[in-house]
C-alpha cells in the first residue's frame, strides 16, 4: 500500500530509544537505573481505595505547625508520624531497620489527631518504619534527587505513596540524567524521561532510588502520606 507523502516515520522517543538499548546512559549506576517497563517505578501495592475525603478532613483539622523542607524555595513541608523513638525526624536518615517489637519506629503524639491515618498504617501487613504527611505547595517543584542511601536494599524497605489532596497536573516524573551533582549537592541535572500522575486514595509504590522529581502545576497544595515500609511478602 502507498502511503501519501506527507506521512513520514515516527521518530522514536528518547524512552523507547533507552528500552531498546539504542541509548546507554553510564550516569545511572545498577541502584539508580530506573526500571522496565517504566510503569515498574510507579505502581499500586493493593486494588483498595480509601476514602479521601475522611483523609483530608484530619488533616486540615491539624493544628501542627508544618517544618519546612526547602527553606530558600519555600516549597514542601513535613510533618511526622512515626519516627526513630517517636521523636521529631522530619528528614530523611539511614538507620537499622528491625522488625517486630525490635523496630525502633514508634508514633508521635500526632498520631492521636489522625484516627482514620492511623487505622490504615496499623492495617499495612508489614513493618513500618519513617511516616510523614508531605505538602508540596502549588506552582512548587521538587527537583531531582536520588533517595538511594535509604531505599538501596530493596528488599528491606521501600517507599510508598498514598494521595490524599492532589490534582491531575501533579506529576512523579522519572529522569534521564545530564550530569552528576557537584561534590557535596544532590540535586541532578536531569530532564524529563516519564511522568506519572498518583491517583488519591491508592497506595503507590515508588522507585525513590532513581533519579525523580514532582511538579505541582495545580493551584491547590498537594498532601500526600509518605510511608517507609518493610515490602509485603505475599
Amino acid at each position: 500500500m502507498n502511503l501519501p507523502i506527507d506521512i513520514k516515520k515516527r521518530d522514536k522517543s528518547l524512552l523507547e530509544k533507552i528500552e531498546s538499548g539504542e541509548i546507554i546512559n553510564k550516569l545511572w549506576n545498577n541502584i539508580t537505573h530506573p526500571y522496565f517497563p517504566i510503569d515498574n517505578n510507579y505502581f499500586k501495592i493493593t486494588p483498595k481505595k480509601y476514602n479521601t475525603e475522611i483523609l483530608a478532613r484530619e488533616i486540615l483539622n491539624l493544628n501542627e505547625n508544618w517544618v519546612k523542607k526547602d527553606i530558600i524555595a519555600d516549597s514542601w513541608e513535613s510533618i511526622t508520624l512515626k519516627s526513630i523513638n517517636g521523636e521529631d525526624q522530619s528528614f530523611l536518615i539511614k538507620s537499622e531497620l528491625k522488625n517486630g517489637n525490635e523496630n525502633v519506629y514508634k508514633y508521635t503524639d500526632i498520631i492521636d489527631k489522625l484516627p482514620n491515618i492511623k487505622k490504615i498504617l496499623d492495617e499495612i501487613p508489614s513493618d513500618i518504619y519513617l511516616v510523614r504527611l508531605l505538602k508540596l505547595r502549588r506552582r512548587k517543584k521538587i527537583k531531582y534527587h536520588t533517595d538511594e542511601i535509604v531505599f538501596n536494599e530493596r528488599e528491606k524497605i521501600i517507599r510508598v505513596h498514598l494521595p490524599i489532596i492532589t490534582d491531575p497536573k501533579i506529576i512523579f516524573k522519572i529522569g534521564y540524567p545530564l550530569q552528576k551533582p557537584g561534590e557535596g549537592y544532590y540535586i541532578w541535572n536531569a530532564i524529563d524521561l516519564h511522568t506519572k500522575h498518583l491517583n488519591e486514595g491508592y497506595l503507590w509504590c515508588t522507585n525513590v532510588n532513581t533519579i525523580h522529581g514532582v511538579e505541582n502545576n495545580s493551584d491547590i497544595d498537594r498532601i500526600h502520606l509518605v510511608i517507609d515500609m518493610k515490602p509485603i511478602v505475599t
